[in-house]
């Protein structure tokens, strides 16, 4: 890694590690009430925020990775920028002061740390996975072509809602085993640099392959050349479209064939 790449890097292992680490906290510790109304103690005011903010922070840092015509007094400055001021829908409009003020607090400790990193420290950072989250010009092309290839629209696909112009196949999510995930992710792989990955949120990521995630949820993936696709929803289905797609998993489930097609079972 560059320097650059290495500064970015460290910019994304700082918000992921301390995102799981204050998730994991308000897990365990959240003290608000589930019923009859979910609500917040003062406690968890102090704890939910701060993930929340990191996220924020990663999304916008996200947006960096791959860039070349920067030197590192530069980068480092955009990073402090976006940890003083990137934003999410769960972090604007707050009132409470202890969710500001934790808020405020992760603020600060991003910028500290990118301000304080040293060359020897980002020279043993380890490489991540690439995850570049495309800027509103680029997403704007990706919606178009995912429209005109797919009639995806950011919104339920197939099986829920019928939209697919082409053939599909649809298997609950329940019915695949951990040799089945390493089979489609193999297939992921294959001849493709980059994936495309679109969430529920609208957040638009060009992806390295492998980290195609068929446990999430209202995720829609496909290569750069829009020739198949993956769409996951939240009734637990995973749905794939693509003609050489369909052919392979007719090929590797053919004495399962059966389990396409079929809702999953709540019971």
């Amino acid at each position: 890694m560059t320097t650059i790449e290495a500064l970015i890097t460290a910019a994304r292992r700082y918000c992921k590690d301390n995102f799981n680490y204050w998730a994991n906290r308000y897990a365990k510790e959240r003290t608000g009430s589930n019923y009859p109304v979910y609500s917040y103690s003062d406690g968890d005011y102090d704890l939910f925020p701060r993930y929340n903010v990191l996220d924020a922070i990663l999304a916008e840092v996200e947006k960096l990775v791959g860039i070349q015509d920067t030197d590192l007094a530069a980068c480092r400055q955009q990073l402090i920028e976006i940890g003083l001021t990137a934003q999410s829908a769960l972090t604007t409009g707050k009132n409470n002061q202890i969710e500001k003020a934790a808020i405020l607090q992760e603020r600060e400790k991003f910028v500290k740390y990118i301000s304080d990193v040293t060359l020897g420290e980002l020279g043993l950072i380890d490489p991540l996975p690439h995850r570049r989250r495309l800027h509103m010009n680029e997403q704007a092309i990706v919606a178009s072509q995912l429209h005109n290839y797919w009639n995806y629209d950011g919104n339920y696909w197939d099986p829920i809602e019928p939209k697919c112009p082409s053939e599909i196949l649809f298997i609950a999510a329940a019915y695949l085993t951990e040799d089945d995930h390493n089979f489609i992710r193999t297939m992921a792989v294959s001849d493709n640099m980059y994936l495309l990955e679109v969430t529920e949120e609208g957040a638009y990521t060009e992806i390295a392959p492998g980290e195609i995630n068929l446990a999430s949820y209202e995720t829609f993936y496909c290569p750069e050349d829009y020739s198949w696709c993956i769409y996951i929803s939240h009734e637990a289905t995973i749905t794939f479209a693509g003609t050489a797609l369909l052919s392979s998993l007719r090929k590797y489930f053919a004495s399962r064939i059966d389990l396409f097609g079929q809702w999953p079972s709540y019971s």
